[in-house]
């Protein structure tokens, strides 16, 4: 009866979701600081994912403590995914692959005026052995919208980031601290142009740089029933700052460097009773940029996410994030894993301005 409950709960929660699919959609690139790379578990639980962040991806960019739950030796060749946003998929058709190329993709975005198509692609081989993770992280997102006498307005993003990371559990596991070490190569911009500009593209003009990035996570699980945690973590410990230099080169006319990125803190406070016929669920409420660096509303601050686990097989989620919803489902097995997440987030200059609604799909292969 509980499972039960439990199931109408979350379906109702996701059936919401779907309801409300905004009109606006833009590339991934939320206002207030977080993690830099997204799974798709995260995003369907509003981001609110430092408590369960348990394996090397989600410990070496949620939250380091998580590092600590790696037991044993993991390798992920392949940690793939694909999002689109709801415009791109409204406006699909035969043409659908020339929005990879601006120029080629230009006369369909004027022609679609208040419409902001967007997508985005990520890689994250890594590997993981006790209390110990690496990897290199890519991704690229991008969208264009008709900005109105003649001229085309897009954003872009692209990073490339080596990490590596380490977590040790004390007290029996009770309390767990965790480091991480990103070095950000990126590469964006947010540019308007004439749509006759020549050449017209979506790296042209954009700020690249790279910069080296320390966060710290802590956390505290009382060995007690429903096991309550708290976790914090920092963000660019000591302020991640950019240079000219990068690894990578995206742009190609490059306009400056990319701002720095400073020092944030998150904390959160999770629950994870068990409800018998060995599923679980997992409550987090989280704390995102405590000191507001943002300058957010702390309503766009603040994160929540549920969780449906079914003996670690089956994952109903569903979570709020920058007063968006979000939700998603997921299927594991020991060596492959896959995740289908819709969720909001926040691009507009204050709370719930501007919403993005996104689509997620993720997919990862293990060895071990």
């Amino acid at each position: 009866m509980r499972v039960k409950k439990c199931f109408v709960i979350l379906w109702f929660f996701i059936s919401i979701i779907f309801v409300y699919i905004p009109n606006i959609a833009i590339a991934r690139q939320d206002l207030v600081p977080g993690s830099r790379y997204t799974s798709a578990r995260g995003a369907a639980i509003g981001d609110a994912l430092i408590p369960l962040a348990d394996d090397g991806a989600s410990g070496l960019f949620y939250n380091p403590a998580g590092l600590a739950k790696i037991r044993h030796f993991q390798m992920e060749l392949f940690n793939f995914q694909i999002q689109a946003n709801a415009d791109y998929l409204k406006i699909l058709d035969r043409n659908f692959y020339k929005v990879f190329s601006l120029k080629n993709y230009a006369s369909r975005v004027m022609s679609k005026e208040g419409s902001f198509p967007g997508l985005g692609a990520g890689l994250f081989p890594n590997f993981g052995a006790r209390g110990f993770a690496f990897g290199i992280m890519f991704s690229d997102e991008f969208a264009a919208t008709n900005a109105g006498n003649d001229n085309i307005r897009y954003r872009t993003r692209s990073l490339l980031i080596p990490t590596f990371g380490a977590g040790f559990r004390l007290a029996g596991g009770v309390i767990r601290i965790g480091y991480s070490f990103q070095w950000v190569n990126q590469a964006v911009g947010d540019i308007t142009v004439p749509v006759s500009t020549d050449p017209l593209g979506y790296t042209e003009g954009l700020a690249e740089g790279s910069a080296l990035s320390h966060n710290l996570g802590v956390a505290f699980t009382l060995p007690v029933q429903y096991l309550p945690a708290i976790n914090f973590v920092v963000r660019n410990f000591l302020n991640a700052r950019f240079s000219s230099f990068s690894l990578i080169k995206f742009a190609k006319n490059k306009n400056g460097i990319p701002n720095n990125e400073l020092t944030s803190y998150d904390a959160s406070f999770s629950l994870a009773p068990k409800i018998g016929g060995g599923s679980t669920m997992n409550y987090i409420i989280e704390y995102r940029d405590l000191t507001n660096r943002s300058g957010m509303h702390v309503l766009g601050r603040i994160s929540m996410g549920l969780e449906f686990n079914f003996r670690e097989k089956f994952f109903l989620r569903g979570g709020w994030r920058s007063g968006y919803l979000s939700a998603g489902v997921g299927m594991k097995r020991k060596t492959a894993e896959f995740g289908l997440s819709l969720f909001g987030e926040e691009f507009g200059s204050s709370y719930h301005e501007q919403k993005n609604t996104v689509y997620l799909l993720h997919y990862q292969i293990r060895a071990f």
